[in-house]
């Protein structure tokens, strides 16, 4: 059961990193050379870097990625993404503080 709790944590730290770095991706592309554009590509190196330590870890655990949480998270993204368009369709400061 232990294993079980351990596998479903895991695999929702993996799901979050997802959401993240996908975020941190639009954001870095949509504020292409700004002082911005630099902090969310190297928060999405770092988030990078402890996703690899995190699979590294659960591979040595024996845990499976969840493909569903992935892709749950993957689309948890996207839709954000429309939200933050719908909120701000101007790319302004709300977009920004939301994301």
């Amino acid at each position: 059961m232990a294993n079980h709790h351990a596998a479903t944590y895991l695999n929702d730290h993996l799901a979050g990193s997802v959401v993240a770095i996908e975020l941190l991706a639009t954001l870095e592309r949509t504020n292409a050379g700004t002082d911005l554009s630099q902090f969310a590509a190297k928060l999405k190196a770092d988030i990078t870097e402890d996703r690899q330590v995190l699979e590294a870890l659960m591979k040595q655990l024996h845990i499976g990625v969840s493909t569903s949480r992935k892709a749950m998270a993957w689309v948890a993204e996207k839709l954000t993404e429309l939200k933050l368009r719908l909120d701000d369709p101007s790319g302004g400061p709300l977009r920004l503080l939301e994301a």
